[in-house]
């Protein structure tokens, strides 16, 4: 069953191909081939995906370390040596994911500072702006005010 509709999904596949001139052909390949390169890209040096890397690393160790120490205890001394290598490393790279939270949580605070200060100078110019516009209206008031005749009650 599948490969009938394998067969059928790769001639309709083949047929909508067929449909599309052959001068895009290249830049469509260019262009997709581009796109999956900067994803790739970014996707592989982002500090997270090497963070998870070193992680899937660290679990293999630590059980490569556990079953070493309950198979093989002749050269315990060696095994205790490293272990301590591996915590120590395990440590560096637990300290690599606090500075990552810390830089986030620094990039995050910065993004709402500026946010703050863009709303602090918005209020500003508008608070200049009505400024600008009543202090005129309220001098104008005033000198209509003081030349307007007093009628008594």
């Amino acid at each position: 069953m599948s490969d009938i509709s394998d067969i059928l999904l790769s001639s309709v596949l083949f047929w909508m191909l067929s449909l599309i001139p052959a001068k895009i052909f290249p830049y469509l390949a260019l262009g997709l081939l581009s796109a999956s390169f900067v994803i790739y890209t970014l996707h592989h040096n982002l500090p997270s995906p090497r963070l998870e890397h070193v992680n899937n690393a660290i679990t293999v160790v630590d059980e490569t370390l556990k079953d070493a120490k309950a198979k093989c205890m002749r050269d315990y001394l060696a095994l205790v040596a490293a272990e301590t290598r591996f915590l120590r490393t395990k440590l560096a790279v637990s300290r690599l994911h606090s500075h990552l939270l810390e830089m986030r949580n620094v990039l995050i605070e910065a993004a709402h500072q500026r946010k703050l200060a863009e709303d602090i100078r918005e209020g500003q110019e508008i608070g200049d702006g009505v400024l600008h516009y009543i202090i005129p209206s309220a001098l104008g008031c005033m000198a209509n005010l003081s030349t307007a005749p007093d009628y008594e009650v």
